[in-house]
């Protein structure tokens, strides 16, 4: 499960915005790594999670939100300011093989693509070549297909698919997508389908859909209409007001800042914030992190290796996630104070935000981005140490007691 957000320049009065969670099980890595600008021979070819391709004479530099045993991403952003987010849908299509996952082929676009419209049509493309297929689960199988929503400075869309038909339509203001199709007859783009063919009506798989929880989690972020990067923020880490007192032990699908616990699976696992802006590099923000609403989201310049949360070997990501995923537990366990950590938090990010926002407003160099951006992971490295507990103590249910007892076999 998770929520896609996105709203325009001509909404935001400014820049486009973008946003998503990935909600996955929760002792599931959430890895952010920076994969380097590639020149590969020609012939060459790539190893996806499941198949492999041709290359790409040329790959561009990315930042990944990913999950630690999937080639693809859940979300990220390349150089030219292309952001991808892709989400779960439950559709009447049949299960085919093994093949390329919506997140391979979200990864795909953001190596080869500079714009959003290409993206959508190197992933279309790619779909009809070869299919989508695949377990998508961590630690129980789990098959979907997907949908997108893929932006750059000037435009976004909106992208869904069932089996290798897909229909697309470009975003005008502000729009949120979860694990549920969308489009009806509005699609200006297609494959597989023809002119006025209802889409979400046709292909749905009701059950699934419904019980995702999606309708409820959109909702909600459309009543929160973010027009700014701490809107942004706020959509993901927003709680459903029935499970806001209950969230941690028990969990809920109707939180765009899902909670795992119960019959409740899906975990919020790792958080995205893009302010990708025209003719200049894009600001990500990054919790590296789960659970957003006690997780800081820390600046990421793109072009500026400035460390963590962002790292080139994915088990320094890794061993960052877990770390931070102590807070997390130590949470559940009664031994982390969640309101004083969230304190402090909000103190670090309103700072932070603001130096954001005067840096780029004067056009800092990349000096000044840097040194930025290493000071606030420091600032954040420090808030984490205060706060996490040496040992996690007993969780306060018996799915949260198994799930730490699966994470100390992870850890090991």
């Amino acid at each position: 499960m998770c929520d896609t957000l996105v709203a325009t320049p001509e909404y935001t009065g400014g820049d486009m915005l973008f946003a998503k969670n990935s909600d996955r099980s929760p002792n599931e890595p959430h890895l952010v790594v920076r994969v380097p600008a590639m020149d590969h021979p020609a012939g060459s070819t790539v190893r996806l999670t499941y198949i492999t391709i041709p290359q790409a004479a040329h790959t561009l530099e990315t930042i990944l939100c990913k999950p630690s045993w999937i080639w693809g991403a859940e979300m990220g952003v390349n150089e030219a300011g292309v952001a991808i987010g892709n989400e779960a849908v439950f559709t009447r299509a049949r299960r085919g093989p093994d093949a390329l996952l919506g997140m391979d082929m979200l990864r795909l676009a953001l190596e080869r693509c500079t714009t959003a419209k290409a993206a959508v049509e190197l992933m279309t493309a790619l779909l009809e070549q070869y299919g989508q297929g695949g377990n998508c689960g961590f630690d129980h199988p789990f098959y979907y297909d997907n949908s997108f929503l893929v932006a750059d400075p000037d435009e976004a869309y909106v992208l869904e698919t069932s089996g290798r038909r897909w229909a697309a339509a470009r975003v005008d203001g502000f729009r949120a997508i979860s694990n549920r199709l969308t489009i009806g007859t509005e699609h200006t783009m297609r494959g597989g389908v023809e002119p006025g063919f209802n889409f979400a009506k046709r292909l749905t798989e009701p059950v699934y859909t419904h019980f995702s929880g999606s309708k409820l989690r959109m909702g909600a972020s459309c009543s929160i209409a973010p027009g700014n990067a701490p809107d942004m923020m706020a959509a993901l880490r927003s709680h459903d007001p029935r499970d806001a007192a209950k969230i941690f032990p028990r969990g809920s699908v109707r939180s765009v800042c899902m909670h795992a616990g119960g019959v409740i699976g899906d975990h919020t696992t790792g958080s995205l914030v893009a302010r990708l802006r025209k003719n200049a590099p894009a600001t990500l923000w990054v919790t590296a992190a789960s659970t957003p609403c006690i997780s800081a989201f820390k600046p990421v310049f793109f072009g500026i290796d400035s460390g963590a949360p962002v790292f080139a070997d994915e088990t320094d990501a890794k061993r960052y996630w877990l770390e931070r995923e102590m807070l997390h537990r130590g949470v559940l366990a009664g031994q982390v104070d969640a309101e004083a950590l969230r304190e402090h938090r909000d103190r670090l990010e309103e700072r932070w935000l603001a130096e954001e926002q005067a840096l780029t407003d004067k056009g800092a160099g990349s000096d000044e981005l840097r040194a930025f951006a290493a000071r606030a992971a420091a600032e954040e490295q420090a808030m984490v140490d205060a706060f996490r507990p040496r040992s996690v103590g007993e969780a306060p249910t018996a799915y949260w007691r198994k799930k730490n007892a699966a994470l100390e076999k992870l850890q090991a």
